[in-house]
């Protein structure tokens, strides 16, 4: 018997207050009437909660027997059950959660930077060698410039993040002797290393020309120099003038121009690198500092607390340390193309330690992908990098190959085994816990059990996103802030969606609150997130200065303003 307002149905296994469901509105508190069939229904029952009639398809197939984002194999029981239910009929979701940052060239124009904003571009980065501080300067005004344009066409502030990548002097080989065009060095074999111009194109198994004149004056007997992509060692055994005697220790095909690496030598003075930094941080306006292990200091006395500090792994050097190294940054960028004093069968096992390294402390982590085309082998890298757990990957600058990737993403999210990772996640969090870290892990498990289409929050500091985000949910993390900076920086978080608005003055916190949860909702249709009946979970403060979100509800998003199932939808959106 159904009677008064707040009346509760109560069935086996499952109890419903009628006065808290609201299909046609998200926050209104009518009551909502249930149909004479349905009412029918529930009182034969059947010992299962009955489908409410507002409660969208979640399945693939007409026949409703895949489920949509490989939910059957998201928490299936163990592992390998896991992997045998995975279907490639199950269609993912429909936002991209893993973020995007982009490589911007040095000479690049309106329209390719508005592609790249198209295509779903999160965060640009700039490699300081490409770059004077002011050409840098100029640059970075460009890239807001078209940002604010692009702002424009999708209706709202497009919150790109830029980031500065603090790269190493490059060195290069000279041209083999013609008419060769490779030489074969042999392990034991000796040679010599010169920035002598006479050898630019005149290298042999003897002299090795390298393109910067000052190299002798840096590396000192017992240094390693890498060659090329076929990791070449050569370990320094003498200096005499600028020529620099070696042994190699590791063979291989010796060709033109490739690329040299000297683990653990500065090549540039640390005095003319930070007078540089300096500069920057006093004339262009950056989100992210990405640098290696040597600079992780010097960059945060320079860009202060404001500026997320990554570290850069490209040897084994920076790998060796990387725990201690870990405590003091930001965030991790690994390159696995660059990683070098290490064979090539190992560096996959590099790349998983260190993301599950920053997954266990909390902390963003970037994987960069060297590609021109998405081959099946860079789709089986890119998926199993987005598997293992990274937040962000960075990417050559070419809009079609962002696009592709982007779909490459959405279908690896939804091959994760979530029951496996959310557990793990959670046994790392053993209580007693900070409220606000309960309070997120809550809220995605939430979101977990009722399919939740997004998560909504707002958020000051930004913390509350970074920490849901930590926990890897399977929807998106809409996160509003007053402020901009932050909604840069929470585009380096796997799932975080920032929204930047601005504080209406003279309206109570309880009014603010409900207009931005209500902004969010909105947004999340309007876009194409969240369709009509489906489960939203926010997360929301109880009253102002409470210094964390300490409350969450799940409500059902109504049909007003959200969009056919079938339209497209922008990937930054």
């Amino acid at each position: 018997m159904i009677e008064g307002a707040h009346a509760t149905l109560s069935l086996p296994g499952c109890i419903i207050d009628t006065s808290r469901v609201t299909p046609g509105s998200d926050s209104s508190t009518k009551p909502f009437k249930i149909p004479a069939k349905m009412q029918t229904t529930m009182v034969q029952g059947n010992g299962e909660c009955p489908k409410l009639p507002w409660m969208i398809e979640f399945h693939s197939t007409a026949n409703g027997k895949i489920l949509n984002n490989q939910l059957e194999a998201a928490y299936a029981v163990n592992f390998l059950e896991h992997l045998s239910t995975l279907n490639d009929r199950s269609k993912p979701k429909r936002k991209r959660l893993t973020q995007l940052a982009v490589v911007v060239p040095p000479k690049v124009s309106v329209d390719t930077l508005d592609a790249f904003l198209r295509a779903g571009m999160t965060v640009a980065v700039l490699r300081l060698d490409y770059f004077t501080v002011g050409e840098l300067q100029e640059m970075i005004g460009l890239i807001n410039d078209v940002n604010a344009e692009f702002g424009k066409k999708i209706g709202r502030v497009y919150p790109l993040a830029i980031a500065l990548e603090v790269t190493d002097r490059e060195i290069m080989t000279g041209k083999v002797l013609r008419p060769m065009t490779e030489i074969q060095l042999e392990k034991g074999q000796k040679t010599k290393v010169t920035g002598d111009k006479q050898f630019q194109n005149r290298v042999s198994g003897e002299y090795i020309y390298v393109n910067w004149d000052k190299i002798s004056d840096v590396v000192k007997p017992g240094d390693n120099l890498i060659l090329g992509p076929d990791k070449i060692r050569l370990s320094a055994y003498e200096i005499a003038r600028d020529i620099i005697n070696c042994i190699v220790d590791r063979a291989g095909i010796l060709s033109d121009n490739l690329s040299v690496k000297i683990p653990n030598v500065p090549l540039i003075p640390e005095t003319e690198s930070n007078d540089k930094l300096i500069k920057i941080h006093e004339k262009c306006d950056v989100d992210i500092i990405f640098v290696g292990p040597g600079k992780i200091q010097a960059a945060k006395e320079i860009f202060g607390p404001t500026i997320l500090v990554f570290v850069k792994v490209e040897h084994v050097s920076a790998v060796d340390v990387f725990d201690d190294v870990l405590k003091q940054v930001d965030g991790v960028l690994i390159n696995g193309e660059k990683l070098i004093m290490t064979s090539r069968e190992n560096v996959f096992i590099l790349q998983k330690s260190i993301v599950a390294k920053c997954n266990k402390q909390s902390k963003p982590v970037m994987s960069s992908i060297d590609c021109h085309s998405v081959t099946k082998s860079i789709v089986n890298d890119i998926a199993n990098t987005v598997i293992d757990g990274v937040d962000s990957l960075l990417l050559p600058p070419d809009p079609d190959l962002l696009e592709a990737i982007c779909l490459v993403c959405k279908s690896a999210e939804s091959a994760v085994y979530q029951r496996q990772l959310f557990d793990d996640l959670v046994h790392l969090k053993p209580p007693p816990i900070e409220p606000v870290i309960s309070v997120a892990m809550a809220a995605v498990d939430t979101s977990f059990k009722s399919n939740a289409a997004a998560i909504i929050l707002l958020t000051t500091s930004g913390r509350s996103g970074k920490l849901i985000s930590m926990f890897r949910p399977r929807c998106p993390i809409i996160a509003l802030t007053r402020f901009g900076r932050i909604a840069k920086q929470l585009m380096l978080y796997k799932g975080v969606i920032p929204i930047f608005y601005v504080l209406k003055s003279g309206v109570s916190f309880d009014e603010n609150m409900e207009r931005n949860m209500q902004l969010g909702m909105t947004f999340g249709k309007v876009n194409g997130y969240i369709r009509a009946g489906d489960a939203v979970v926010i997360v929301f403060g109880t009253k102002g200065n409470v210094g964390f979100r300490n409350s969450m509800e799940v409500v059902f998003a109504s049909e007003y303003d959200t969009r056919p199932e079938n339209e497209a939808v922008c990937p930054t959106l």
